[in-house]
């Protein structure tokens, strides 16, 4: 008899720690996907930390210690009450992501036509993989992609439209006038970007790239 009440009384203790796990769970997983712009049917999360005591928290505050653009594993401060917990939580995603279409040589300016979506789990990617097609359209990639490649910002740049060295066009703006001249381009620069630029007389400065590749300088 009293083996049995033993057994019983474990067995609650054992279906207790079930429950609150499961809602711990739950609480972590609407937590995230406030976190994740992504569906909640995408998301899944798992608790990799074993938690040897009795949880009955009923307002969990949470808190990631880790880089939260990273997918996969990521640290999470769990405050209840007066206790704290570190925990280590898997996060399983699934979502849109971009590839190559076809062989894309080094040097390319990436088209929507080179590009292709597939579905699957997105924290087994590499880092910074794209998940829009147009993060990627217009940008070069710095090597080869072969078909199937996901894409990612490490290998791929801003299209440049004015170069290293390079005569441009700057436009002086002012208080209601505009100088136009020619200066050299000292780096590198995509539409929106500061680039440094020496004029004819020696003097260097700095101004904005727009979409025409011309410097924008304003005074």
């Amino acid at each position: 008899m009293i083996l049995k009440k033993i057994t019983i009384s474990f067995f609650l203790l054992c279906l207790s720690y079930q429950v609150d796990a499961l809602s711990l769970n739950e609480k972590l997983n609407d937590f995230f996907k406030k976190e994740y712009p992504f569906k909640k049917n995408r998301m899944h999360i798992i608790i990799r930390t074993p938690l040897k005591d009795h949880l009955n928290c009923k307002k969990p505050f949470f808190s990631i210690l880790s880089n939260l653009r990273d997918l996969s594993l990521v640290d999470v401060l769990l405050k209840c009450d007066t206790r704290q917990y570190f925990l280590q939580v898997e996060i399983q995603t699934q979502g849109e992501y971009i590839v190559a279409k076809r062989k894309i040589p080094r040097g390319t300016k990436i088209q929507k036509s080179d590009l292709k979506i597939l579905i699957g789990r997105l924290d087994m990617l590499p880092n910074n993989t794209y998940l829009k097609k147009e993060d990627v359209i217009n940008r070069v990639n710095l090597r080869d992609i072969f078909p199937l490649q996901p894409i990612t910002s490490f290998i791929t740049r801003p299209f440049w439209l004015v170069q290293v060295n390079q005569q441009v066009k700057i436009i002086f703006k002012g208080d209601g006038f505009t100088i136009s001249s020619i200066a050299k381009s000292l780096n590198n620069g995509a539409e929106n970007e500061k680039v440094r630029i020496k004029t004819k007389n020696g003097k260097i400065i700095t101004g904005i790239v727009n979409k025409n590749g011309e410097v924008i300088v304003s005074l």
